[in-house]
């Protein structure tokens, strides 16, 4: 064999073995170009006894994914103006439905910033506008400070305009998800209108059992937990606004991935039951955490009845059940002189009875009792 020969022999069988390394993942059997024919999927979690839920696996988020069902209901669905291109030729009348509403919005290059439970409250009001002669362009369609916001560019005071306001109004009673009866609520600063079940299901919750606690469907142990402390002191309300849980690591599902702390909020359901429960551990059990105030959880150890829903849900002046201020609190914060006026305060009582009960809080309570019940309450 020549010199030459050996040269050209190694040559082409280094490039043999630097094709096999740069390609071995597609020479594998059953993996070729698997990434690219894999369907959208999502696994389901896989749990075991007493473990925590896996990281779910997906191959799409799921907001993309929402996006994709509704982008493909849009397209399958039948509507009005479906094959409408122009704002000029856009029909308003009775028979315009939720499809339409999103295609106005498109039409005015503006997204729809609002949850479906207001959408019959939308299309009554652009119905209305184009009574009254409204040139069908709105600047803003969303949701703020739990109301209706539709823009256009009538002036204030115009009729229009009076129009838009008496919707606005109208939305602060309508819960955003269903459409239902609803009432302002708030949960960490921000508002929203929702039915009693709406507002129950977006609620935080938080409760506490001698294995551990469960906080928004999570169930954490407490040897998992490395210590609890408060934060942000209100001193007009004399109450902390948050309860910080620090972890000794994540927890797959935690709503704030890549953080050992939980945020719990002064607010979240049966939050004074749960501080009630670590007031009452003694001083020698690994619950008595060394960053929580034992002055501020003495106000959580015994609970007072409501006069208003009649649960013993009383902490710091403020029902935790039907979220109303005792009569005292109420006359400290409204500077009143009321507070020895029995005729007054029976007429206070009252008026909230009937709103907890238009509002299906007894109805609720009842079926979760979360508290106990004073068998001397009485309806006014």
């Amino acid at each position: 064999m020549t010199v030459l020969t050996a040269v050209v022999l190694g040559m082409a069988l280094t490039a043999i073995i630097i094709f096999i390394i740069l390609n071995i993942d597609r020479l594998r059997p059953g993996k070729k170009h698997e990434d690219h024919e894999m369907p959208d999927r999502t696994y389901s979690p896989v749990t075991e006894p007493d473990a925590s839920p896996t990281v779910k696996l997906s191959a799409e988020s799921p907001a993309a994914k929402e996006r994709k069902e509704r982008n493909r209901l849009y397209r399958e669905a039948e509507f009005i103006n479906k094959n409408c291109s122009r704002l000029e030729d856009f029909i308003i009348n009775e028979e315009i439905n939720a499809f339409d509403l999103r295609k106005l919005a498109n039409l005015n290059g503006i997204g729809l910033q609002i949850s479906e439970g207001w959408y019959p409250l939308t299309l009554e009001l652009i119905r209305e506008l184009h009574e009254n002669g409204w040139d069908k362009k709105v600047s803003c369609i969303k949701e703020k400070y739990a109301e209706l916001r539709f823009y256009t560019s009538d002036a204030y005071g115009s009729n229009l305009h009076t129009i838009i306001e008496k919707y606005t109004e109208e939305s602060q009673f309508i819960c955003e998800t269903c459409g239902g009866r609803g009432n302002t609520r708030s949960s960490s600063g921000w508002q929203y209108v929702a039915c009693r079940k709406h507002y129950l299901e977006k609620r935080h919750s938080i409760s506490a059992e001698p294995a551990g606690f469960n906080y928004n469907g999570i169930f954490y142990r407490w040897n998992e937990v490395k210590n609890m402390h408060f934060h942000s002191f209100d001193q007009f309300q004399g109450i902390y606004q948050f309860l910080i849980i620090e972890l000794h690591q994540e927890k797959s599902g935690q709503q704030n991935p890549n953080d050992n702390r939980l945020y719990v909020p002064e607010h979240s359901g049966t939050f004074g039951n749960f501080l009630q429960f670590l007031s009452r551990q003694p001083y020698d059990s690994p619950l008595y955490y060394s960053g929580l105030s034992r002055d501020y959880l003495n106000h959580f150890r015994h609970p007072e009845f409501c006069e208003i829903c009649g649960y013993q849900a009383v902490y710091l002046g403020e029902c935790e059940c039907c979220e109303n201020d005792t009569w005292e609190s109420y006359n400290k914060m409204t500077k009143g002189e009321d507070l020895h006026d029995r005729e007054k305060k029976q007429e206070h009582i009252k008026l909230y009875q009937i709103l907890w009960i238009e509002d299906e809080g007894e109805t609720y309570e009842q079926q979760q009792q979360n508290y106990p019940k004073n068998p001397e309450h009485r309806w006014l």
